[in-house]
């Protein structure tokens, strides 16, 4: 009776092709999650805004949260944690989320004239949409006269910012209290038209 052999397992060579192919990749593989590792450790916490900011707004402390990220390539550009941003005047537009980059924001309080003018405007005269921080435009509307208007209505402002809002008087009937910041030069401009007449905020789209 003739027995066969059974074939005996081949040794694996070290130097075998394929397992120096398998070695590349795995040593490629964890060099990746190395890399990985030490670009998600470069991650530095950046002051964000945590609401819409105005032109001319003195930064609180209300106004900023501190957000991880790494900005590897514009960290120069804006402020970090070891930035004190509080008692700085925003130089423009800052929308909620935005990072603070030290071009919006000045130390020189003096260059910007702006006020917070409160205004008492018809819900039927504001978007019932708003939101606080939109550029808007006022118009002025002029009282009519026997149930006629003499006058078409009139662009008093573009390109200011709604400071705030208080939805609350509305549903008594009694208007809704808004504040637009604008230059002071504007102001009796403002309230002139609010004497006889009426404002209407439009939003402005650019």
């Amino acid at each position: 009776m003739i027995t066969k052999n059974s074939p005996q397992a081949t040794p694996i060579s070290l130097r075998s092709p394929r397992v120096i192919v398998a070695c590349v990749l795995f040593l490629a593989a964890l060099l990746t999650s190395f890399a990985f590792a030490a670009l998600s450790d470069q991650s530095s916490r950046y002051w964000a805004a945590s609401k819409p900011i105005t032109p001319g707004s003195l930064i609180t402390s209300e106004d900023l949260v501190l957000v991880d990220a790494s900005l590897i390539d514009n960290a120069d550009l804006y402020l970090g944690e070891g930035s004190d941003p509080i008692g700085m005047m925003s130089t423009q537009f800052i929308g909620a989320g935005h990072f603070l980059a030290g071009q919006m924001l000045s130390e020189e309080s003096l260059q910007f004239d702006i006020e917070q003018v409160p205004l008492n405007i018809l819900t039927s005269d504001i978007p019932a949409m708003i939101e606080v921080g939109e550029p808007i435009s006022l118009y002025w509307v002029p009282d009519a006269i026997n149930n006629q208007s003499l006058s078409t209505p009139t662009l008093l402002l573009t390109g200011i910012f709604l400071e705030s809002i208080d939805r609350k008087g509305s549903n008594f009937g009694s208007g809704m209290s808004i504040t637009v910041s604008v230059e002071s030069s504007q102001v009796s401009k403002i309230l002139s038209g609010t004497s006889h007449g009426r404002l209407v905020v439009v939003i402005a789209n650019g």
